[in-house]
């Protein structure tokens, strides 16, 4: 008969492994900026799709052409904001918010003139009632998105 089994175990290189963790998990900024650039990416991947976070169509525009897209400005005008611990998207343009949320019916008067007047219009008016415009929102977390952000994670936290 034989005496006892004893099994010695060096956890030295799961030690090492769980403070390189431990480092890079102190230090989210690197990841959070690619965040931002997949977030990025994915919004103005969404402006030539004409499609909200969740897949759905913009609602068409009645004076035909993409809705979103004459100029690309407002697409430009979007850029990722991170830090340490966040991250955001910022759209700077001045429309950004009318289109993303979309507005009740207004009241549109002149600022410096008498009158309102545009090429082909019915001529000279002191106000023009708008209907106000419909929500087509490009802002916000798809499927997608996470899906990314997961991986990029794993990535991150790999030793």
């Amino acid at each position: 008969m034989t005496g006892p089994i004893t099994i010695q175990v060096d956890d030295g290189q799961v030690q090492a492994w769980f403070d390189q963790l431990l480092g890079r998990s102190q230090n989210l900024g690197p990841l959070m900026a690619q965040f931002g650039e997949v977030l990025l990416e994915n919004t103005q991947d969404r402006f030539l799709e004409g499609r909200d976070p969740d897949g759905n169509a913009w609602a068409p525009v009645k004076r035909g052409g993409r809705p979103l897209i004459d100029t690309g400005t407002m697409r430009d005008q979007i850029a990722p904001v991170s830090g340490a611990d966040f991250v955001e998207l910022r759209a700077t343009a001045r429309q950004a918010a009318f289109h993303q949320f979309g507005t009740k019916p207004f009241t549109i008067r002149p600022k410096g003139k008498k009158a309102l007047a545009w090429p082909g219009g019915p001529g000279p008016r002191k106000s023009v009632n708008h209907p106000g415009l419909v929500a087509r929102p490009f802002m916000g977390l798809s499927d997608e998105d996470r899906r990314a952000m997961d991986d990029l994670v794993e990535r991150y936290l790999a030793p």
